[in-house]
Parts: structure tokens; C-alpha cells; sequence
């Protein structure tokens, strides 16, 4: 998320909000650094959903069935410092924009300011039929908020269920969130999940702006649930499959395959990352 930092002024907000210009990064990824709201703290979350999506937030019983058949949500090879002290948050006080405009004006008024790149992956996901959501996430109390600059979704979990004519996206990602000099840092992530329900012939995640986190890399697993096996070769690179096996969902038998992408950011980023588009019409 490559932020810059900017000078600002603390302004108290009915005593309950610090107001300050902070850069943002986001693809259901976090602002940069926490701000003071309530008696905690809270870091803004946006992203990308289908025009028409019908998007809530929900419970994590979702991931816990699928779980039982794809094994643990964090992959093998995922950093220990990102599980230290993994503590687990709330998401709440979600809202949608239907213009950049709407987006900036939201942002700001969480004293964050939208940065240049950012802003271009938003408004190219606003020009092909998408709505961006916004919502705030609990952020673990520290001793200097301030110094917390760096916020990456580290880890972006999701499981994708498709019963051939409509997609539910089940979305749980994983935060870390750092001072400049990543001298501390602290982990946290949603116990229930952002639930969008939209109809499609493609199985879709989004994925554009994993190229601005901070961190070196980040990490995607995907639980995608079919009422029959698809073939892996579907799966667009670099995705690769792995456990798969029947899951009950209510009374409805499912397939479900766990899909892994690890996408290297930083200094050697690539210049685009594609959404996750898999044909399943």
C-alpha cells in the first residue's frame, strides 16, 4: 500500500474521532493507519461489489463447514509474525458508494485521504459496473496510533459458493498492521465475514489493488463450492487447486476445491493483478 506519509492536525470530532490526512490503500484492504472512533480504534475497509449485489455482513459458520473438508484458512507457508497475537474484530457501520466522489467524501470523513493510484483502480471499478462498499474494523488498542502507517490485508480468504446461476462471496481477510519502521505491529481479523450474493455465470473475487499493500506479499485462499467438481484447469494462473471433497450446506450436497495464489508485491510488483474470473456457467 506504498503510503506517503502526510502532515496533519489532530481536530477532536464530538470527542470521539481524531481527524487527520492519512493515505488509504484498498481492495477490501484497510487505511493506513488506525483512527480513534467510540472509546477504540478502527481502520477504514473498502472494496469492490457487482452493481446489483446484495451484500450484508454475516457469521463466519460458513468457513468453519468448509473448513472440516479444505483443512485450516491460513496456508502452510504464511508468516508466523502475521498469526502473532492474531486477535479477532468487528466489522460494522457498512455503507456503499455509487461514485468516487461518495468514496472520497466517506473516507474523509474517517480523516482519510484517498491516494492517486488507489483512487484509479476504484474509479476503473466504477466505470465496469461496480459498487464500492465501506466499512469500519476494529483495530487492537496501542500505546501510539499515530506511528501505525502501514495496514495490508496479508491473507484474503474467502469461499465462493456457486449453484449455477448465482454467487455467494463469503469474504474474511486477514490484516496486519505496522508502525513505519515495523519496530510493532499487531494482527487482527473479522470473526464473521462480508457476505455478497449477485448473479453470474463466473465465479469472481477481487484482486486489483493486492499490488498496493505494504507487506511483501499477500496471500489468497479460496474455498469455491460447485454442485459438482469443476475441472482445475479452469483456475486461472498463478491459482493452483488443492483438497477437494463433499460439503453439506443446509440439505444441499457440494463440491467444494481450495484454490492458493501468492501474489509478490513491494519493489518487484507486477503492474496489474486481475481479479479471480473463473467460468462456472
Amino acid at each position: 500500500m506504498l503510503s506517503v506519509i502526510m502532515t496533519c492536525a489532530a481536530i477532536g470530532l464530538m470527542g470521539l474521532m481524531v481527524r487527520c490526512a492519512r493515505s488509504v490503500h484498498a481492495d477490501l484492504k484497510c487505511g493506513d493507519a488506525p483512527m480513534h472512533f467510540d472509546d477504540g480504534l478502527v481502520v477504514t475497509w473498502a472494496g469492490p461489489a457487482p452493481e446489483e449485489a446484495r451484500v450484508k455482513l454475516g457469521n463466519g459458520d460458513i468457513f468453519t463447514q468448509v473448513e472440516q473438508v479444505t483443512g485450516s484458512g491460513i496456508p502452510a507457508a504464511y508468516p508466523e509474525k502475521y498469526l502473532e497475537n492474531l486477535r479477532t474484530s468487528e466489522v460494522f457501520n457498512a455503507s456503499m458508494a455509487w461514485t468516487s466522489d461518495e468514496l472520497v467524501r466517506w473516507q474523509e470523513r474517517h480523516g482519510i485521504e484517498m491516494e492517486p493510484e488507489a483512487m484509479s483502480v476504484f474509479q476503473n471499478y466504477l466505470d465496469t459496473g461496480h459498487r464500492i462498499l465501506m466499512t469500519l474494523v476494529d483495530h487492537p488498542n496501542v500505546s501510539d496510533p499515530g506511528s501505525f502507517v502501514a495496514c495490508s490485508l496479508v491473507l484474503q480468504r474467502a469461499v465462493i459458493v456457486y449453484n449455477g446461476r448465482r454467487q455467494d462471496l463469503f469474504l474474511r481477510s486477514y490484516f496486519h498492521s505496522a508502525r513505519t519502521d515495523s519496530s510493532e505491529y499487531v494482527n487482527f481479523a473479522p470473526g464473521g465475514s462480508v457476505h455478497y450474493s449477485f448473479k453470474t455465470d463466473t465465479a469472481w473475487f477481487p484482486l486489483e489493488l493486492t499490488r498496493l499493500i505494504s507487506e511483501p506479499a499477500s496471500y489468497v485462499e479460496l474455498d469455491i463450492v460447485t454442485p459438482e467438481e469443476f475441472d482445475e484447469a479452469l483456475l486461472p494462473a498463478p491459482f493452483s487447486g488443492r483438497t477437494s471433497g463433499p460439503v453439506l450446506l443446509g440439505d444441499v450436497k457440494y463440491q467444494v476445491r481450495r484454490a492458493s495464489a501468492v501474489f509478490k508485491v513491494g519493489a518487484g510488483q507486477q503492474a496489474a493483478i486481475p481479479d479471480f474470473r473463473m467460468p462456472l456457467g
